[in-house]
């Protein structure tokens, strides 16, 4: 039996995608901590080839997933939260103490980073769909603020054992 040549490419072109996007468990959990709230944390533990996937969490409670684009010149770091509810997105600013990383100076480098500040995210949990985020005062003060990226993280780069 033949198969029609625009099906071939459209299942190959799904098959590439497929493993492209397909998640890797990372060899340790990369934690991301509030600075405002320390109960509240970013823990990535999967990898793709462009992001690092996880979940925002709240008292050991998982509240949505979220996911971390690699740093790479010229490209900003992108953050990226979603539940069943809605989607949303934006930049994230990386800094190694207090020097801002920028793509178009050598230091400090992406690997070195060690604060992170999610650009927007309060805006977009407090207009979520659903009032769960808009509830939260210390959810929305945490996703305004700094948070601490742990040592095993080297800035979006994990730690080899």
């Amino acid at each position: 039996m033949q198969y029609p040549q625009p099906l071939i490419k459209s299942l190959l072109l799904t098959l590439m995608c497929s493993n492209a996007a397909t998640a890797v468990p990372l060899p340790f959990v990369c934690t991301i901590t509030s600075q405002e709230d320390p109960m509240i944390s970013i823990q990535l533990t999967q990898r793709t080839l462009t992001a690092l996937h996880g979940v925002l969490m709240q008292d050991e409670t998982a509240l949505a997933r979220f996911a971390t684009s690699r740093p790479k010149h010229p490209k900003q770091t992108i953050w990226h939260v979603s539940t069943e509810d809605g989607t949303e997105s934006g930049t994230a600013i990386l800094f190694q103490d207090d020097h801002i990383w920028n793509p178009y100076r050598p230091v400090p480098r992406p690997q070195d980073t060690n604060k992170i500040l999610f650009v927007g995210l309060d805006v977009a949990l407090f207009s979520w769909k659903t009032p769960l985020f808009r509830s939260n005062p210390n959810l929305l003060k945490a996703a305004a603020g700094f948070w601490e990226i742990s040592s095993t993280c080297l800035g979006g780069r994990i730690k080899k054992g």
